[in-house]
């Protein structure tokens, strides 16, 4: 399309969102720019998103998967040096700085200040944990210092309704960004506590960029929430964003939904109870109206039946119509006293809860006692067992001891040695067999004689 055609018709959307593709992404395709990262975050498909900022303007920026391999890993207040591309996606008319190359310059100003604020506070004692005060658990009031627009409030709203509708809201309306919100803000908390308005008070806003959280961490706005008088909770931001309003804070909430959540929880347990006891009563109800409707149709069954035998007996009994009036009476009487036992069964109930739990403790009490001395006399009996089993084995060892002797003594009477040393002697051959005979003594053969000390060796003369 000629330029001088763009005067001379209507575009539609599609047709100028091209025009202006073509014209961004041919002129400025190698820019060099300088600027402070904020609101940074990873996508799961890998590639990052995040703000170039300076004090005046800001610009989104993509760095995608496949540049990032000669890159840090970039965070919030990083001031950076990038080289890209600007991109413009024409479905939704939305400019991107596409980054190549980045490298960091320095620490950005903003995140700067913050840190060495920060560091001012927690020297002073701003952050210590014994100075909190402790968020009530009975909340009548519940103060809110936040947008009157924002999503910070929509979400409170919400979670008090579905789970305290009956707690009082009070909203002390602040701007939560931009030039005078930290002033405005301090003065909302300082109202507070002035007028007593509220138990709890919850000073916070929804997520954005450190730049969009900078209020929270103004000193005006610490000091008016250091000396409170009332509990603050801080709900700024999403679960990353931490300024120093949360650490100053009697107690940090991530959102201002998980803020809500935490001053009804007393409120919203107590309910719970309450409708789970609701429940319980109107079912034992519905189990007796039940049993009453039940008993009832007996009664009229039967008060049928009489009915029957009055018109047979009429003469001899009361009338028919005074009969139904006081079965009827009888019925109304059983029906009221059945209302009344509930009350009474409900109190017995709880009166034998109270009996079985206290006999359960002495039945604990009495089996723990008797476990001890029935310990500490097994452990008697078996002190005594061994004393016994210790003598027993000494006894026998004694007498097993005595009979060993006795055998040594006997073997000793038998053995050949102690017959040769009365003066006994045995006479054997050359191949050491014994000499019985004179016939088996061989002349001219060796034979030896054994003495009690000794040996003798002799040559047969003579058979």
């Amino acid at each position: 399309m000629e330029a001088y055609d763009l005067f001379d018709r209507t575009l539609t959307v599609s047709e100028a969102n091209g025009l202006i593709h073509d014209t961004v992404e041919e002129m400025f395709y190698d820019l060099s720019i300088e600027g402070e990262i904020s609101g940074f975050r990873p996508a799961s498909s890998g590639h990052w998103y995040f703000t170039l900022k300076d004090s005046v303007a800001a610009i989104d920026s993509a760095v995608f998967r496949s540049a990032q391999f000669s890159m840090m890993i970039p965070s919030n207040g990083d001031l950076v040096i990038a080289k890209g591309s600007l991109s413009y996606y024409t479905k939704t008319g939305r400019l991107t700085f596409v980054i190549r190359e980045m490298k960091k310059k320095g620490d950005g100003s903003l995140m700067e200040i913050i840190e060495k604020r920060k560091a001012y506070y927690r020297s002073l004692g701003y952050f210590d944990e014994d100075i909190k005060k402790p968020i009530p658990e009975e909340i009548e009031k519940l103060g809110v210092v936040t947008s009157p627009t924002g999503a910070a409030i929509r979400d409170i709203l919400n979670v008090t309704k579905r789970r305290a509708p009956s707690l009082d809201i009070i909203l002390f309306p602040a701007a939560v960004q931009g030039e005078g919100a930290a002033e405005e803000i301090a003065m909302r908390i300082r109202q507070a506590n002035i007028f007593e308005a509220c138990s709890v008070l919850i000073v916070g806003r929804g997520g954005g960029s450190q730049e969009d959280l900078s209020a929270f961490s103004e000193p005006e706005v610490i000091e008016a929430i250091h000396n409170s008088v009332i509990p603050v909770i801080s709900a700024v931001g999403h679960e990353i964003d931490w300024p120093i309003s949360d650490y100053v804070a009697d107690k940090r909430a991530p959102t201002p939904s998980a803020a809500a959540e935490i001053v009804t929880e007393t409120i919203f347990r107590r309910r719970e109870r309450l409708e789970k006891a609701l429940s319980l009563s109107s079912s034992l109800l519905k189990e007796r109206l039940a049993d009453a409707t039940i008993r009832l149709r007996e009664c009229m069954h039967k008060l049928s039946q009489m009915e029957n035998k009055v018109i047979r007996y009429r003469g001899r009994i009361p009338s028919t119509e005074d009969l139904r009036k006081l079965l009827l009476l009888r019925v109304q009487n059983a029906e009221t006293r059945l209302a009344y036992s509930q009350e009474g069964i409900e109190e017995s109930l709880k009166a034998r809860l109270a009996s079985a739990s206290i006999s359960l403790e002495k039945a604990k009490k009495a089996t723990t006692e008797n476990l001890i001395l029935k310990a500490e006399k097994a452990r008697l009996q078996l002190t005594s067992s061994k004393k016994e089993i210790n003598h027993i084995f000494e006894k026998i060892l004694k007498e097993k001891e005595a009979g060993l002797k006795a055998v040594i003594k006997e073997n000793e009477a038998l053995s050949p040695l102690a017959v040769l040393s009365r003066g006994y002697s045995v006479t054997m051959d050359g191949n050491g067999k014994i000499i019985r005979n004179k016939k088996d003594a061989v002349p001219g053969s060796i034979i030896r004689t054994r003495l009690t000390d000794g040996i003798l060796t002799s040559v047969v003369k003579e058979g």
